[in-house]
């Protein structure tokens, strides 16, 4: 006879089998065992017995030891059934012993046996079948079966971490096109996870090294080295998209991200896997911070041996900035390449901008291709290169009514009236450094555009870095004039 009378969870169940494409067969991990079916992996008590295993499989391992050990005993046969010799002998006995004050907490007044644990396998006997059936169908949600590639050892060498429920480390791997193209979890809520706790550990050990708490100065105890835009920028040394895709890489881990048929590799792809992958273990070890924070070192390797670099502009942060405040969007990056067959290859790297409407006969969509070493490098070098094509057609910055004309007396209040006349949409900033022979050197940052000066005070110094970045800024607007230069290059000099 045919079954009608489906419930609506099977009906669900089968419209999801029916949509299920079938699994790709180059594919790294192997197929999840569906819907508690006895197939996949036959898994023995002795195989599980050494993995590492979630409560309920202990308990399963526990049950079985317990019937064992009935068996050693002789209340059991050797196929778990009750062995009657035994408990017709243990009654003689009880009869004869008047001084017993207390039967065996065992046996029940009928004179039937039940086990202390593992009464739902029980029937007469221990039914090992069921069992069997029972740890088979837990053991297949949790654990991967092992296959020809088998990543799961793999990646437990690689983060230093054993998963208990291995199907969350390949959840971690997973795109949501993948996801819904085969019928499987994707790791979008993981990626939550991964973010946020990546940026705890990064900052805890920040804190670690920066920072410290006197106790005598009760109005602020708390006293950090740097900033909280300096601790932002060093920060996001570690968690940026370009630093977790080079780590996925350099760990071998990108190769075992499962795309959607139509998907295209990408660092993205690879920064969105580094931090679900931390998510699936805080999930994995119930938020033990000294496994995720081991984990996370791991990972991204945490080594803040010279934040001070990191506080330096890149030309990559410089022209994202000045293309997102002008356009609204992000210039686009694609890199590709950087094999390594007997041979190293280069990365390469494109990048599409957009620049200013002009006069001066300059495309407004322009395109640059450069090759380095590394991923990191070829889009340095890629917004490196974009930055000094858009200064040099003196489109960087719009000072054509600005009036201004550079003074080396006044450079300072100047760049102030281009920031208050809205000019500029970031006030100058100056860093010192003292010199041999009572000199001192400034540095000035503004709108994109660094200068620096030296002299025998402070304030010199500082009018003329101020000055150099002026004549830098018209020369970026192509609004300067040679004498201006010559003026420049003179004061730099003297």
């Amino acid at each position: 006879m045919f079954k009608t009378d489906f419930t609506a969870d099977e009906c669900r169940l089968a419209k999801g089998r029916k949509r299920r494409k079938a699994w790709p067969a180059d594919c790294p991990w192997p197929e999840p065992v569906w819907d508690g079916t006895h197939g996949g992996m036959q898994w023995s008590a002795d195989d599980v017995d050494i993995m590492t295993l979630d409560e309920e499989a202990e308990e399963l391992l526990e049950i079985r030891e317990y019937m064992d050990s009935l068996v050693e005993e002789g209340r059991l046969n050797e196929d778990y059934s009750l062995n009657e010799d035994y408990f017709s002998d243990f009654n003689d006995i009880s009869d004869n012993d008047e001084d017993d004050e207390e039967d065996d907490p065992e046996e029940e007044e009928d004179g039937l046996f039940e086990p202390e644990i593992g009464i739902d396998y029980w029937e007469e006997g221990f039914d090992l079948e069921s069992w069997e059936y029972a740890l088979e169908d837990h053991m297949n949600c949790i654990k991967i079966p092992a296959s020809s590639h088998d990543p799961v050892p793999v990646i437990r060498d690689v983060i230093g971490y054993e998963f208990i429920n291995e199907n969350l480390m390949r959840q971690a791997f997973t795109r949501r096109a993948f996801g819904l193209e085969y019928g499987v979890g994707d790791s979008e809520e993981l990626e939550f996870l991964g973010d946020s706790i990546l940026n705890m550990v990064v900052t805890r050990e920040m804190v670690r090294q920066f920072s410290d708490v006197i106790t005598i100065k009760p109005q602020a105890p708390f006293r950090s080295r740097y900033t909280e835009g300096e601790m932002t920028k060093i920060r996001s040394r570690f968690v940026s998209k370009e630093h977790l895709a080079a780590r996925a890489a350099e760990l071998g881990l990108d190769k075992y991200i499962l795309y959607g048929t139509r998907e295209a590799k990408s660092d993205s792809a690879a920064e969105d896997m580094m931090e679900a992958l931390l998510g699936a273990v805080a999930v994995d070890c119930g938020w033990d911070w000294q496994v995720l924070e081991t984990v996370a070192d791991r990972l991204v390797c945490i080594q803040i041996t010279a934040p001070d670099e990191y506080l330096k502009t890149s030309f990559y942060d410089l022209f994202n900035a000045w293309h997102q405040r002008h356009f609204g969007r992000m210039p686009e990056y694609e890199v590709y390449g950087g094999e390594r067959t007997g041979k190293w290859h280069p990365f390469y790297c494109t990048i599409r901008f957009s620049v200013p409407e002009n006069d001066k006969g300059v495309w407004t969509w322009q395109r640059i291709d450069v090759d380095e070493e590394t991923r990191g490098k070829a889009r340095e070098y890629a917004a490196r290169r974009a930055y000094y094509f858009v200064m040099d057609k003196g489109l960087w910055i719009n000072l054509a009514d600005a009036g201004i004309v550079p003074s080396l007396e006044n450079s300072i209040n100047q760049l102030q009236e281009l920031y208050q006349k809205k000019y500029l949409e970031d006030k100058a900033e100056y860093d010192f450094e003292e010199l041999p022979q009572d000199r001192w050197r400034c540095n000035c940052t503004c709108g994109g555009v660094n200068g620096y000066g030296d002299a025998g005070s402070k304030t010199g110094a500082k009018k003329k870095a101020s000055y150099m970045v002026l004549v830098r800024m018209l020369s970026a607007a192509g609004i300067c004039k040679k004498e201006w230069k010559d003026e420049m290059y003179r004061t730099v000099l003297s």
